[in-house]
């Protein structure tokens, strides 16, 4: 009796155990703590900061040829200037972008007056042509020579040259004695013809900064012999006044001082000049290389010049080489034998 009671609560016994038993079996294990969090990887990675690339400098604006300033697509016109006392003052010529003085025959000296930005109603006194300006002319591209004759020999030069355009002009201003009387409207003259493209370079460098010229050597009033004359240059501002034999130049139109920024002396050779009529005139020769000096600002450098030939163009450099850097603006270019 029991037995039999007994025995099925043994038996539900073990049915429960047995279902127990597989239960844990099945069950899933739970997850295996996290590591503790380093420190290290609780800090952020740098990240490097990029390099910044420098802006490319900005090409400097181009210059013009002949004055350093704004480039002007005019064409150029180098007009021979009486320079006897009679002829002064003479008229319009403080519009030149630059003025030359060349000898000519008996130690006279001439001036030739290169227009190139702007052309005046009334230049001159206008006066005859000379083998110098065939030679150095062409610096400025293929220009206009204007003049008022020339000997036969000189004259076939200048209309028969590949480098210049020849416009010989005998217009007359009755207030004015004779030689020197021949006046041309410049601004009526370059309307009606044509000339050679201005040149994009004729060697020369400017620029309006004083760095370059910290060091050089510093200068007053300066004085310089062309022929037998005289010219002197006073600072006047920032810029030089001209006289010639005491004289100072003026301009009839204006009625005022003409001043120059650059004060360029080539030492030239002179030769006596064969191809022409007369035995008393000179060539000055401006194709090779000489001494050349500089002066702006109170300043002065002392360098070279050299022209290859009679289409290249002109440069000057220091005694190391460098550029002589002019001041932009009008120059006066004297050529010394």
């Amino acid at each position: 009796m029991h037995l039999r009671l007994r025995l099925p609560a043994l038996l539900i016994t073990l049915f429960v155990l047995a279902v127990s038993g597989c239960s844990n079996d099945t069950a899933e294990e739970p997850p295996p703590p996290a590591p503790p969090a380093s420190s290290e990887a609780s800090e952020p990675t740098p990240t490097e900061t990029p390099t910044k690339k420098p802006k490319p400098k900005p090409k400097p604006k181009p210059t013009d040829a002949l004055n350093g300033g704004k480039v002007s697509k005019n064409g150029v016109y180098a007009v021979k200037i009486d320079n006897v006392a009679q002829a002064r003052p003479q008229i319009g010529i403080s519009a030149a972008d630059i003025i030359v003085v060349e000898e000519v025959e008996s130690s006279l000296t001439r001036l030739v007056a290169v227009f190139h930005s702007s052309y005046p109603k009334a230049v001159g006194p206008v006066r005859s042509a000379r083998n110098t300006d065939v030679e150095f002319l062409p610096l400025f591209g293929k220009p206009g020579l204007v003049y008022s004759g020339a000997n036969r020999k000189v004259q076939a030069n200048v209309q028969g040259s590949k480098n210049l355009v020849a416009m010989e002009r005998s217009d007359r201003d009755s207030s004015r004695p004779a030689p020197h009387n021949v006046v041309v409207n410049l601004a009526d003259l370059a309307k009606n013809s044509k000339v050679g493209k201005a040149p994009k370079s004729i060697g020369w460098t400017f620029n309006g900064s004083e760095k370059a010229w910290k060091r050089a050597k510093k200068s007053g009033k300066q004085t310089e012999k062309v022929g037998a004359d005289t010219f002197t240059f006073t600072r006047k501002g920032k810029r030089y006044q001209i006289a010639v034999n005491g004289d100072t130049y003026d301009d009839a139109t204006t009625r005022k001082n003409l001043l120059a920024d650059n004060i360029v002396v080539l030492s030239v050779k002179n030769r006596r000049d064969t191809d022409t009529t007369s035995n008393l005139s000179i060539v000055s020769e401006t194709v090779g290389k000489g001494k050349v000096s500089i002066t702006r600002n109170g300043k002065t450098i002392t360098g070279t010049w050299q022209r290859k030939k009679v289409g290249s163009p002109m440069t000057f450099t220091d005694a190391k080489g460098k550029p002589i850097e002019l001041k932009p603006g009008k120059t006066w270019l004297l050529l010394q034998g």
